[in-house]
Formats: C-alpha cells, structure tokens, sequence
C-alpha cells in the first residue's frame, strides 16, 4: 500500500486532522460530558502527541499504560532504541527488526507484532513496537492525524506487514537508512577486513592496509599505537551496528581508498630517491632526514613493486577467483610502475664516482654503486625484468597510454652497454605486443592472466 493509498483511508468524522487542531486539543481545557456532575481527570498523557518525524497520533483510545509506551516509542528522542538491521522471509510474509539491546520486534500478516523485549502484556505494543509504527507511518503527510489500533499494533486499520508488502522492506530500508540483511551485510571477518582498509587511509604515519593490518606492532611509535585502540573500537561498532558501517562505507568509498594508497606510495618512491641522494651527498645521517646507499635503494624499490603488486592483486581479484577490471586501480599502478623505471634509468652511473664526505672505501662493483645496474643488470628470463613483468601484465590500453615514456626508456637503455640484451628485448616486445592488442580490440588480457 503506498503512501498516497494510505492517506486516504477513512477517518472517524470527530478526528482532528490538522496540526492547529490538535493544538488546540492539546491546550485546551477538559470537556465535561452533559448530565455529569464531575469532571474527568486529566490524563498527564494527552491524547494526541506529535512524534519527532512531526506526525500526530490519536491515542485517545489508549489506556495510560499504553499512552505512555505510545510517548516513549514515538516521540522521546532520548528512547536509545536504534535500528541494526532488519529482514524479511523469502516469501515475503514475516518481517523482523533487530535493534539494541538484543531486541527483535517480528511482524507477521494478520498477527499482532511481537517483541522478545517481554513488555507486551495483554497483547499490546511495547515502545518498541511504537518506534516501528512511527517509523512506519513516517512516508505519510504530516497535515492529517494518524489513527493507530486499540492495541497499538496497526496504522489506520492497516497491519504493518501489509504496508511493507505494499512498499517493500527495500523502499523503506533505503528511505530510512536500514540496513538489510543478506542484501548488505558482509560476514564479520569480511566487514573487519573492510573497516581496516578504511581506517588504514587516515592512519597517523601512513602505513598501508597490509601493514596496518600486521599483527607485528614492534615498530609502531606510541601515536600509530593509539590509532589502533581507536580502531578496534570502530570496529566494534561497525559489527554491533551494521548501519555505522553502512555510513563509512559511503564516505570512504573504495574510489578513494585507492586514491589514498597510491598518494601513499608515490610518496614513499620520492623518498626512497631523496633517501639515496642523501647519502650520496653526505652519507650515512643521525638526523630526522633518512638516507640510503645504492644496494638499500634498490632493495626499498624492489620492496615498493612488491606491495603494489599485492595490492593489485587483493583488489582486482574477486572472491571467486576472477580478475576484475579496475581501471582506476591500474591506471595508478602504471603511473607508480613508470616513475620507478624512469628514475631508475636514469641514474646509470657510479653514484659515489664524485663522493665529497670521505666514503672510506667506495665500492668498486657496479652492481653495489650503480642503481641501474643493481636492479636491470642481471634481468633474464630466469631471474625476472624489474617493472616489465608487471607492466606485462596490464591490459593493452593501460600501457599504450605510457607508449612515449616507454620509447623514451627504451633510448636509454639502447644506448648504453650496461643493458642486458635479454632487458632490452622484453622491453621492446612489450611495445610493440601492447600496440597490436590494442589496435585489435578496445580493451585487452594479459598473457599471464584473464581479464574478467
């Protein structure tokens, strides 16, 4: 039954029906029925209230027991009763609501409502089952008074269910910020999994997921230490109110999570180089400022490819097995790839060659003083080609768009002799590969793994 349907069921010809009405009723003096001698004592609960979504309820036929759960379900905004989820049967039949406090108010066609909170007495509503109606009955107009039953168990001689039936949980669970079960809810593990994705992109000192993830806390300072008791109770809240989590999902979309992790690790690449360019210029420091030799460089680097790496394949891959298509994800990853290899090329030389701060015994072998050479020059089938297997296995279009900063690496690499000839090839095939598949359909597969 929609809302329109609802409006317009009858009302009694004595029911006030505007909002100044029941003023009026509310404010004026008693009325003393002809032939009595005596007038009826006030009721210290009137028999209209307006509940907080401004609705006005005719409770006259109410007795004070029931008037006073009417009050408390719906118009005391301090009630702590709070919807964490709610469902229906596959037949669409039985409805339950479950809210704090281990409560569950059940709706069924042609039954009075229970509720497990044991208030219902004489088969009357609780303040529970009030807070439902009003919830409810919060679709309709607000200019006309609401009849609820003797029991306080239907709105306007219409069972609950039944306008459920009509609307839909789903309309109601989305108009109201409900959250459905099944529909919505992930299981626990996955939901604490999430959170911590979440959370991870405003931890202090820019951990990653995965790190921030990590039960080993030896390296935490005090301040990344306190993040994580604020989390676990984030946490706890997200499991025991499924609405909360429902709201941080939507201000910390996935969108923005993996615009966070790559700002993240950008960030790090440009320290990681400066690192070097520290030690190369004043060595090994005591100071805030870190500073790295060539060998450390590349293992940084090499451990920087590895957490993209990982991180693409949790967030492209499904829980069935399959390869999603985020082009999002894999547009960052290229640009993240790219700069490492372009830096890196570009520094093909004996970084101490010109050593100004007294580097006691300099090293003479390039793999220890040359970054490229440290992580290009032993590059063959075997031991793997630092960036290309994974710009391999991106999609055609992915990498085509870095199609000038390629060419431009592969000059590099073609005109000096440090350049494993086994590099070389892979690069330019990975050129010339990505530029056919492209040409031949819009998106594309990688040849180690299946675009889903």
């Amino acid at each position: 039954m929609s809302a329109e349907q609802l409006s317009k069921l009858s009302l009694s010809d004595s029911m006030v029906t505007t909002r100044a009405g029941a003023a009026r009723l509310r404010t004026g003096p008693p009325q003393t029925p002809q032939g009595s001698l005596t007038s009826s004592p006030i009721s210290p609960t009137p028999s209209l209230i307006e509940s907080t979504n401004g609705h006005v309820y005719d409770i006259s036929a109410f007795d004070e027991d029931l008037r006073r759960r009417a009050k408390i379900g719906l118009v005391k905004d301090d009630n702590n009763i709070r919807m964490r989820f709610c469902g229906e049967n596959d037949d669409g039949t039985k409805y339950f609501f479950h809210l704090d406090d281990d409560i569950t108010v059940k709706l069924e066609e042609e039954r009075v409502p229970k509720c497990s909170c044991g208030s219902v007495q004489d088969r009357k509503a609780c303040k529970h089952i009030f807070w439902i109606l009003g919830q409810l009955s919060s679709v309709l107009p607000k200019n006309q008074t609401i009849q609820l039953a003797e029991d306080g168990s239907s709105v306007k001689n219409t069972h609950p269910a039944e306008v459920l039936q009509m609307r839909s949980l789903r309309d109601f669970a989305d108009h109201l910020h409900w959250v459905v079960e099944d529909e919505d809810l992930p299981e626990t593990e996955e939901l604490v999994d999430e959170v911590d994705n979440m959370m991870s992109c405003f931890e202090p000192t820019g951990l990653l997921p995965a790190e921030f993830k990590s039960e080993d806390t030896r390296e935490l300072s005090d301040l990344s230490r306190m993040f994580r008791e604020i989390r676990s109770i984030i946490v706890e809240h997200a499991i025991r109110y499924p609405a909360f989590f429902m709201q941080l999902q939507e201000k910390c979309t996935p969108e923005f999570q993996v615009q966070v992790f790559f700002e993240k690790i950008n960030k790090r690449v440009d320290g990681v180089f400066n690192a070097l360019d520290e030690y190369i210029e004043k060595g090994p420091t005591n100071q805030r400022s870190e500073s790295l030799d060539v060998v450390s460089c590349a293992a940084r680097l090499g451990c920087l490819v590895e957490k993209v790496e990982e991180y693409r394949d949790d967030s492209l891959h499904s829980d069935a097995g399959e390869r999603r298509d985020d082009t999002e994800i894999e547009k960052l990853a290229a640009v993240a790839y790219l700069r490492i290899l372009d830096e890196v090329t570009r520094r093909n030389y004996n970084a101490y060659a010109d050593n100004t701060w007294g580097m006691p015994m300099p090293p003479s072998d390039p793999s220890k003083n040359n970054l490229f050479v440290c992580l290009i020059g032993s590059a063959s089938e075997e031991n793997g080609f630092f960036i290309l297997d994974n710009l391999r296995d991106m999609a055609p279009h992915i990498v085509r768009h870095h199609s000038v900063d390629l060419g431009d690496i592969e000059n590099r690499l073609r005109n000096t002799t440090l350049t494993p000839p086994a590099y070389l090839n892979a690069l330019r095939t990975l050129i010339q590969d990505k530029r056919k598949r492209a040409a031949s359909q819009s998106g594309g597969s990688s040849a180690k793994r299946t675009m889903q």
